[in-house]
């Protein structure tokens, strides 16, 4: 990349020594290098001295497509300056001629006052729809403890923590338009990538020559289209996760502690209000019998009982006397006023003996029901018992408890509480895996 220079308004023409195509100059002052449209040639010339001629440095076989998304000359407000797209460039790999990446150069729209900028010029790359704003870094990170930029991950000194991506050397497939150095020449750069997204922090090295340092921000497409004035459709359609795009549950840690939190609340609020459960009445006991001969079925009423606010009723069947046999039960609970009823069934049984000296059992004696949302009023219940053939007698014994704590729904909620974070992770987890999966130091590849 080059340095900072300003760029006048005066807009020159320079001459393709190939096919004599004229070519606009937007930054005479310091654009040396242009690339040719017509003939795809990239040359030399000093737009100030038309007269010294212009040199083909090389040429390209023919242009890629889809070319440019963003017209050159286009003015646009990025990193908090009025820049003017003056350059295109698509770039790849030496080592991978599948890679293939776009660069746009930004150069001032209109002349700088003050200090030269430390970080201009931009630059913006495209790599499937995926945008980064490049800025220059004057020197190399700060990074906390005895690691280097160079060993896989490390910190720098705003706690933000990078990890290796990519080590390259990029090759220049097509250009378009002017530059103010030797593109050419970064083929004989080493690149080395680090993310922590939404940044990417990236060193050009040549040989044994100090490092330059360039630190790149996620763009979404909507933002580039915004400060160019475009359409969104206009730009390439986004696919895959970019390597520095913001992962959208990179809040996970916060929510896992909320979800915690929240089931910390529920679980003391669970529990006193388990403790604190008014008693609607004591236990009531019935007598009922097996039908008889002619197949009657007894019904047995409670006394009447008042709810004193809506809320839940917590239900509790006894047969104590039940033994080796099974009993059914269907309760209906009616209000006394409106005569609505709430219905429910329940089955007994419970079975006793010994085997081979010892002694085993099997069901039970009790069953519950929670009649949930029963408004304030007065209320009793009929019972309507089917028992087993030649059960005889037994006790039924009712018990009853207004506005229970109904642990259905805690245990419900507790369990979307606990799989929110998960899902969140899992989600993240795979947003990270795709990520990654374009890299060659993939710290998910030894887990396949």
């Amino acid at each position: 990349m080059s340095e900072l220079a300003p760029s006048p308004a005066t807009v020159v023409w320079v001459t393709c020594p190939q096919c004599a195509a004229p070519l606009p100059c937007q930054d005479p002052a310091h654009s040396r290098y242009f690339g040719c449209a017509r003939c795809r040639t990239f040359f030399r010339a000093n737009p100030l001295a038309p007269a010294s001629g212009a040199q083909r440095l090389d040429g390209f076989k023919t242009a890629l497509e889809p070319g440019p998304s963003l017209p050159l000359g286009q003015v646009a407000l990025l990193g908090g300056y009025r820049c003017r797209l003056t350059g295109y460039q698509v770039r790849g790999e030496q080592n991978d001629r599948l890679a293939e990446w776009r660069e746009y150069q930004l150069r001032p729209a209109e002349p700088l006052t003050g200090d030269d900028p430390a970080d201009f010029p931009l630059q913006l790359a495209e790599y499937q729809g995926h945008w980064l704003l490049v800025r220059r870094a004057w020197q190399a990170p700060d990074v906390v403890g005895p690691r280097s930029a160079q060993d896989g991950s490390w910190e720098d000194e705003t706690g933000r923590s990078y990890q290796l991506w990519h080590r390259y050397q990029p090759l220049i497939r097509d250009a378009l338009g002017e530059f103010d150095w030797n593109i050419l020449d970064d083929e004989d750069l080493r690149l080395t990538e680090y993310i922590s997204p939404p940044y990417l922090l990236a060193s050009e090295q040549l040989r044994s020559d100090r490092p330059s340092w360039y630190l790149a921000q996620y763009l979404e497409p909507e933002q580039v289209a915004q400060a160019f004035g475009l359409a969104r459709p206009s730009l390439p359609v986004r696919r895959g996760v970019g390597a520095a795009q913001p992962n959208p549950t990179q809040h996970w840690p916060q929510l896992a502690r909320l979800a915690g939190l929240v089931a910390g609340l529920l679980t003391v609020l669970q529990i006193l209000f388990f403790l604190l459960k008014p008693t609607v009445n004591g236990a009531e006991e019935f007598v009922v019998t097996s039908p008889d001969r002619a197949g009657y079925q007894q019904m047995v009423v409670s006394k009447s009982f008042e709810m004193r606010e809506p809320g839940a009723l917590a239900v509790t069947l006894e047969t104590p006397d039940l033994n080796n046999h099974w009993a059914e039960i269907t309760a209906s609970l009616v209000n006394e006023q409106t005569g609505r009823g709430y219905e429910f069934t329940r089955s007994l049984e419970y079975y006793e003996g010994v085997e081979d000296g010892e002694h085993w059992t099997e069901g039970s004696r009790s069953v519950d029901a929670i009649i949930s949302a029963v408004p304030a009023g007065h209320y009793h219940f009929n019972f309507y018992p089917t028992l087993e053939k030649d059960t005889g007698a037994v006790a039924l014994i009712l018990r009853l408890e207004e506005n229970t704590a109904l642990w259905s729904n805690y245990l419900l909620i507790m369990s979307v509480l606990a799989l929110l974070p998960l899902w969140v992770w899992l989600r993240r987890r795979s947003f990270e895996q795709d990520r990654w999966s374009n890299s060659d130091f993939n710290p998910y590849a030894t887990e396949n």
